[in-house]
């Protein structure tokens, strides 16, 4: 009697399906990086207080303005 597993390795739905969401997550992590986080990491900011600050701001600023 075969394993879950090995049901698993042997379906070509599961391995297909497996592709797509590693390609998903591929693609979210690019874009997060390219054009989220350099925002951040840039060091446009004097200290780190500074850096703290405008994050905060930016993360808990009312959604009107």
């Amino acid at each position: 009697m075969p394993s879950i597993r090995q049901l698993f390795r042997q379906s070509k739905i599961f391995r297909s399906l497996l592709i797509i969401v590693i390609i998903k997550f591929a693609i979210f992590y690019l874009f997060l990086k390219a054009f989220l986080y350099p925002r951040y990491l840039k060091p446009k900011w004097d200290s780190e207080e500074q850096r703290i600050e405008a994050i905060t701001n930016d993360l808990t600023k009312n959604q009107k303005e």
